[in-house]
């Protein structure tokens, strides 16, 4: 099953588990957005700004109080996902060069954002590098599918929040 298939199956099965109205209305609920032409396209916008950071980010040659960051946002039929790319001193990327690699980005030839491993490798195609500005895409990828879908990605993957290790992370 390729990734597609997967992601439609699971969240057009979970919206018809969590909805609280009967099977049949999600079932032509369902049908409608697996059948229905789509007249849209995804449009594809970004704002680059100083992140302020509540506390001092420490590390033993260095400490900020801002960083570098670029919103991203991914439209397609009312719908909206938003994503981020962060760029710390360590990964080499700036506000220039995430918008000039963003800048090159047309999602407008894609006319269905399920469509993930086209458009995923279509990104990865632009440039070999600018991770940043690749992860924003694919996270305001998935933020947009799971608002399509009515879900959290937790509920969409089968995951408890309840039983997630404890980890560190650093923004």
């Amino acid at each position: 099953m390729k990734r597609r298939q997967f992601i439609t199956a699971m969240g057009l099965g979970a919206l018809a588990l969590a909805t609280p109205f009967s099977l049949s209305s999600a079932e032509r609920l369902t049908d409608k957005w697996l059948s229905q032409p789509s007249s849209g396209k995804m449009r594809l916008s970004f704002t680059p700004y100083e992140l302020q950071l509540r506390h001092a980010f420490n590390l033993a040659k260095s400490s900020r109080t801002t960083t570098p960051d670029v919103l991203v946002r991914i439209e397609y039929e009312g719908f909206t996902g938003y994503g981020e790319a962060s760029m710390p001193p360590y990964l080499g990327e700036s506000i220039d060069s995430v918008c000039r690699f963003l800048s090159k980005v047309d999602l407008s030839q894609f006319s269905d954002p399920f469509r993930l491993e086209d458009i995923l490798a279509y990104i990865d195609s632009i440039d070999k590098d600018n991770r940043a500005a690749k992860a924003s895409i694919d996270i305001a990828l998935h933020d947009l599918l799971g608002k399509i879908m009515g879900q959290p990605w937790y509920k969409i993957w089968g995951l408890n929040p309840d039983h997630t290790p404890l980890t560190s992370f650093t923004i």
